[in-house]
C-alpha cells in the first residue's frame, strides 16, 4: 500500500500529454481537448515526435528530453511498443507520476515474449515512476477542474470517489450519474493496474476530506491482503460500496481455480468484502440506490420498517419485497394504535402497511408521521404516494419534508409514476430525503442500508470471551514438521486426530488395526456395535468425497455386532478399495463404537486454501446435504466468537440446529469454539493446506470430531493478519511485579473500558487533549479492534484472583500507508507511576516499529505534561515546542531513508489529510 506521489495524480500543477495530435481519432487529442474544456488552471505541454509547433493551441515538443520543465503528471497516449522507453525517459527527466492510456498492452508482446504491460511495470519501478494503467480511462477531479480522460462528457462536482477497472463501465457510470444528479470528487479507472492499485487509491480517498463515500467496480483483486487492509480502514470513516463482476466461471476476468471443498468462487469474494466492511451490490443500478440510502438515510438502531401509502396495493408490493429480502415490519404500540384510530377515517384499519386512503391530504400525511415519530419502537418509515385527482403531488411531498426535518425518524420516499411526480422527486432530492422510483427499488435500497448497518455493528461488537485450551503448540508443529521431513503431504488418520485433540477438540476413541485379524481382536475387547473404516493414503486427504464422488463407494460399514460381521466388512471394504483406489497405499482399518453417545445435526467444518485469498474456514451441513443444499459457507481467518457465530448462522444447518437440538445454545457455542480453534490451528501451522472434520456431532461434553483429514503444502499466511502471539512478553516492574505485555485483542474491550474509567481527569486530558467524562462502546471498540498490518497497540496486563485480566497500561501507534511515519500515544494507570511501565511500553513499541521498517516516530503532548516530555528525552526523542499548535512535538528517527521521496515525505510533503 502506498500513496506515494498520488497527490500529483489527483492535483497536478502541470501536465504533459504525450502522443496528442489534432486528428479527430487521436487518443491524446481527445484527452487534451477534455483537459482544456474543463478549464484546467495548470501548465500544459504536448510531446509528439511529428514536431508540431502547437496542438490544439498548446506548445508541442518533439521528444520527452526536450520538455522545458518536468510535469507533475505525464499522460502517455502512444503505440504500445513505445511506452516502456517513454516511461524510462520520463523517470530520467524527474517525472514521478504517469498515466498510460494506451490499450492493448496485455495483447502486445515484448522481445522476451511477455505482454508489454509487464515491461511498463518493470520500467516504472526502475525509474521510480508511479503508473496508472495501462488502458485507463484517465482521471476526473472536478474540484481542481481536471478532466484528463477520453470520456464523452464530464461529471458533476460532488463528494463521491469512484475507482473502477473498466473504462467502458466508467463511461456508463458517468452518463448514468449525470442523469441522476450524482456528483464525484474523484473518478478514475485502473485499467491493467500494473502499479497503482485499488488499495493505493482507497488509502488516498479515505484521507481525502472532499470524499464522503467510495464506490468500487472490481473485476479481480490481485493483492487481497493489501486490499482488505485498506478497505477495512476506509470503511470505518465512510461508506464503501462495491460491484464485483465475474460471478461465474464463464464471466470471470481471470480463471480462478476452485479450492478443495468449494463449488463456487463468488462466495469467497462475498466473505472478503463483508469482512472488510464493504457493502456489495449486484450492479450499477443497485450501486446508486445503495449510495442514496447510505449517504442520505439517518443512522438508527432499529431495522423494522413502517410502510405508509394512500392505497393498499403499493404498500403490499413494498411489504412483499421487504419480507422476501429478510426485512421486518414494525409493530405499533397500543398508544400509537389508539392515536391512529382517532386520526384516520373509521373505514381504514390500523395495520402495517398503513393505508391512508385514496383521498389522503397533506395534513393527514403530516399528522400520521408525527404520531409514528412518538413511538419509540418505530425508526424507519417508507412514505409512498400514488397520484390522484384530489391532491397535488408536490403539496404532499412538502408536508412530508417539513415533518421529516423535525423528526428523529429515518424517512425515505417513493412517489409512484413518472410524468406528474418529477417535481416532487426533485424536491425530495434537494431536501436530502432519499427517494425512489418504485417500491422494489426503495426496499432494495433500504435493505442495503440495513445490511451495511448490520455489518458495521458486527465488526464493532465485543467478542464473547473464550479461554483457549492449553495447547502445546511446539509439539503440534513438530508433528507436522516430522511428516514434512518424511516427504508425505498428508497426516495419517491417527496423526490428524492427535493434532486436533492437542488443540482441545474432542475426538472419538479409535482402535487402529493393520489387518482383518487385528480388527477381529479389537472387536473382542470392545464388543459391539462398532463402525469400521478402511484407511488408505488418498483417503487421508480432506474433501475426498467432493472430488471422487459422494456415495459411489463404501468406506465405512456401521453397526457391526459379531466377529463374522467384522470379517465380512473388512473383506467388503477391501473389494471397494481395490476397485476405486487401486493405486492408493493401504493403511489398515479404524474402529470405533457406533453409538458413542453422539447425536444431533452433523456439521462439516474445516480449512481449505484459495489461490488468491489463501486460507479459508468452511462450515456447513455434513453428509449429502453439502452438495444438495450448497450449504458450505466460507469465512476468512482469523475468527473470534462473534465472527464464528456469524459464519455458522449463514448455514442451513444452523437453522436445523436451533430447531431440533435439545441444547441449541450449548451446541452453537461448541461449534463456534471449534471454528475459532481451527482458525488458531491455521495461524500456528501455516503448512496445513486443508483440514476437514466430517462429521462434527454432539455428546455430553460438547462437540466431537468423528473423523479428521489433514493435508499439507507450502506455508501460506492468511490475508488478514492474525493475533501476533509471538510479541507477547513477560516483564518485571521496578517493584518486582510481573506483568504481561502483549498486543491488544478485540476481547479486551471490557478491561480497556475499566482502564480508561479508572484514570484521573488530568491523565485523560493529557492523553486525549481534552477532558472526557465517559467512553462509549464505539469509542473503545475502535481502540481495541485494530488491523495488525496498519497499527499496533501493546497493553500491559496482570491476572487477578477471580481469573479476570486487568489492564495496567497501553501504548499505541498509527502508521501511514507508506510506513514512513508513525504517531504514538501512551498511558499508564495512575497508581503505577514510578514503576517504569511507561518506559517499558515505549521501548517495546520502538523496537517493533524499527523492525517493521518505519522511518520515524512522532508524538504530541500538552505543554504541562513534563513526565512524558522527560521520558521522550530519555528515549532519544527531539523535544520542541510548537507555538502555533500550542503542543510539544516529539520526533525520533528509527531507520534511515533509502529513497528521495522518503526525504520529501519526512520534510512535510504528505498525502492529503
Amino acid at each position: 500500500m502506498s500513496t506515494r506521489h498520488l497527490n500529483a495524480l489527483f492535483n497536478p500543477r502541470s501536465i504533459a500529454v504525450i502522443g496528442a495530435s489534432e486528428r479527430a481519432t487521436s487518443l491524446g487529442g481527445m484527452v487534451l481537448r477534455n483537459i482544456r474544456a474543463g478549464d484546467y488552471p495548470g501548465q500544459l505541454l504536448v510531446v509528439n515526435r511529428q514536431g508540431y509547433d502547437k496542438v490544439h493551441g498548446i506548445r508541442c515538443e518533439r521528444r520527452v528530453k526536450q520538455m522545458p520543465w518536468a510535469p507533475d503528471l505525464a499522460i502517455i497516449c502512444t503505440p504500445p511498443e513505445t511506452v516502456p522507453k517513454l516511461v524510462r525517459q520520463l523517470g530520467e527527466c524527474g517525472v514521478r507520476t504517469a498515466m498510460v492510456m494506451t490499450g492493448g498492452m496485455s495483447r502486445s508482446y515484448s522481445r522476451n515474449g511477455e505482454p508489454l504491460m509487464y515491461a511498463v511495470r518493470d520500467a516504472a519501478k526502475k525509474a521510480g515512476v508511479r503508473i496508472l494503467g495501462p488502458n485507463t480511462i484517465g482521471i476526473m477531479s472536478p474540484d481542481t477542474h481536471l478532466n484528463a480522460t477520453y470520456a464523452h462528457m464530464g461529471v458533476l462536482p460532488g463528494k463521491i470517489g469512484f475507482v473502477g477497472q473498466s473504462g467502458t463501465v466508467a463511461s456508463a457510470v458517468i452518463d448514468w450519474a449525470f442523469a441522476r444528479g450524482v456528483g464525484f470528487s474523484r473518478l478514475l479507472t485502473l485499467g491493467d493496474g500494473m502499479d497503482i492499485a485499488h488499495d493505493d487509491l482507497i488509502d488516498y480517498l479515505a484521507e481525502d476530506p472532499g470524499t464522503r463515500a467510495i464506490l468500487l467496480h472490481i473485476e479481480h483483486i490481485p493483492n487481497p491482503r493489501r486490499f482488505i487492509s485498506s478497505v477495512r480502514a476506509a470503511s470505518r470513516s465512510k461508506p464503501v460500496i462495491a460491484v464485483k463482476s465475474g460471478r461465474f466461471p464463464d464471466s470471470e476476468y481471470l480463471p480462478h481455480t476452485l479450492p478443495d471443498g468449494i463449488t463456487q468462487t463468488d462466495p469467497i469474494y462475498d466473505a472478503a468484502l463483508q469482512r472488510a466492511g464493504v457493502l456489495r451490490v449486484n450492479g450499477l443500478d443497485e450501486m446508486f440506490d445503495a449510495l442514496e440510502s447510505l449517504s442520505r438515510m439517518r443512522r438508527v438502531r432499529r431495522e423494522e420498517l413502517v410502510v405508509l401509502c394512500n392505497g393498499v396495493g403499493p404498500g403490499v408490493l413494498a411489504v412483499d419485497r421487504l419480507l422476501y429480502q429478510g426485512g421486518e415490519l414494525a409493530q405499533f404500540s397500543e398508544e400509537t394504535v389508539a392515536k391512529l384510530e382517532q386520526r384516520l377515517p373509521g373505514y381504514l384499519s390500523v395495520r402495517n402497511p398503513l393505508d391512508l386512503g385514496y383521498d389522503a391530504s397533506p395534513q393527514l400525511y403530516a399528522d400520521v408521521l408525527q404520531i409514528l415519530g412518538q413511538d419509540p419502537g418505530i425508526a424507519n418509515v417508507l412514505v409512498m404516494y400514488t397520484p390522484t385527482l384530489l391532491e397535488d403531488t408536490l403539496h404532499i411531498a412538502d408536508s412530508v419534508m417539513q415533518v421529516a426535518r423535525r423528526q428523529r425518524l429515518n424517512v425515505f420516499t417513493c412517489w409512484l409514476g413518472q410524468s406528474t411526480v418529477l417535481d416532487a422527486r426533485d424536491a425530495f432530492y434537494e431536501a436530502g430525503v432519499p427517494t425512489f422510483f418504485s417500491p422494489e427499488k426503495a426496499i432494495r435500497a433500504f435493505m442495503h442500508f440495513v445490511k451495511h448497518q448490520r455489518g458495521q455493528r458486527l465488526l464493532a461488537e465485543t467478542p464473547e470471551s473464550w479461554v483457549e485450551p492449553e495447547v502445546n503448540r511446539q509439539e503440534a508443529r513438530e508433528m507436522v514438521q516430522k511428516v514434512i521431513r518424511s516427504r508425505r503431504n498428508h497426516l495419517t488418520n491417527r496423526e490428524a486426530r492427535q493434532l486436533v485433540a492437542a488443540y482441545g477438540i474432542q475426538t472419538l476413541e479409535t482402535a487402529y488395526c493393520d489387518d482383518e485379524e487385528e480388527a477381529v481382536e479389537a472387536f473382542r475387547e470392545w464388543g459391539g456395535p462398532v463402525n469400521i473404516t478402511l484407511l488408505h493414503e488418498r483417503g487421508c486427504h480432506p474433501y475426498l468425497e467432493e472430488t471422487s464422488g459422494r456415495g459411489r463407494y463404501r468406506y465405512t460399514i456401521r453397526r457391526l455386532n459379531d466377529e463374522a460381521a467384522i470379517s465380512n466388512a473388512c473383506q467388503t471394504l477391501m473389494e471397494q478399495y481395490r476397485k476405486h483406489f487401486p493405486n492408493s497405499g493401504f493403511l489398515g482399518f479404524a474402529m470405533h463404537q457406533t453409538n458413542a453417545g453422539l447425536e444431533g445435526i452433523g456439521f462439516s467444518l474445516g480449512l481449505t486454501r484459495d489461490a488468491v485469498f489463501g486460507p479459508l474456514i468452511v462450515c456447513g451441513s455434513a453428509g449429502a446435504r453439502v452438495n444438495i443444499m450448497s450449504d458450505r459457507r466460507v469465512a476468512l481467518p482469523p475468527l473470534n466468537m462473534n465472527l464464528a457465530n456469524e459464519l455458522l448462522a449463514r448455514s442451513n444447518a444452523y437453522r436445523l440446529l436451533r430447531e431440533y437440538s435439545p441444547k441449541p445454545e450449548e451446541d452453537i457455542r461448541a461449534v463456534c469454539q471449534t471454528l475459532v480453534t481451527l482458525s488458531q490451528i491455521n495461524s500456528d501451522i501455516p503448512e496445513i493446506r486443508g483440514l476437514e472434520i466430517l462429521p462434527l456431532l454432539f455428546g455430553e461434553d460438547g462437540a466431537v470430531a468423528c473423523d479428521v483429514a489433514i493435508d499439507l503444502g507450502e506455508p501460506v499466511r492468511p490475508v488478514i493478519k492474525p493475533y501476533p502471539r509471538e510479541l507477547e512478553e513477560w516483564v518485571s516492574l521496578k517493584s518486582g511485579r510481573k506483568v504481561l505485555v502483549r498486543p491488544i485483542r478485540a476481547e479486551d474491550e471490557p478491561g480497556h473500558l475499566e482502564f480508561h474509567q479508572s484514570q484521573s481527569p488530568e491523565t485523560i486530558r493529557y492523553r486525549f487533549f481534552q477532558y472526557r467524562n465517559s467512553f462509549t462502546h464505539d469509542d473503545i471498540a475502535r481502540m481495541v479492534q485494530i488491523d495488525y498490518d496498519r497499527e499496533m497497540v501493546f497493553i500491559a496486563t496482570e491476572w487477578l484472583e477471580d481469573g479476570s485480566e486487568r489492564t495496567l497500561g497501553t501504548v499505541r501507534v498509527w502508521t501511514d500507508a507508506d510506513n514512513i511515519q508513525c504517531e504514538f500515544a501512551v498511558m499508564v494507570r495512575d497508581d503505577l507511576r514510578g514503576e517504569g511501565l511507561g518506559r517499558i511500553l515505549m521501548e517495546k513499541m520502538i523496537r517493533y516499529c524499527k523492525a517493521r521498517g518505519t522511518l520515524e516516530m512522532v508524538g504530541h503532548v500538552l505543554p504541562g505534561n513534563e513526565a512524558m516530555a522527560g521520558l521522550a528525552r530519555a528515549l532519544g526523542f527531539s523535544v520542541t515546542y510548537d507555538q502555533e499548535e500550542d503542543v510539544v512535538a516529539l520526533k525520533l528517527p528509527l531507520n534511515k531513508p533509502t529513497e528521495d521521496w522518503h526525504l520529501d515525505r519526512l520534510d512535510g510533503e504528505m498525502p492529503p489529510i
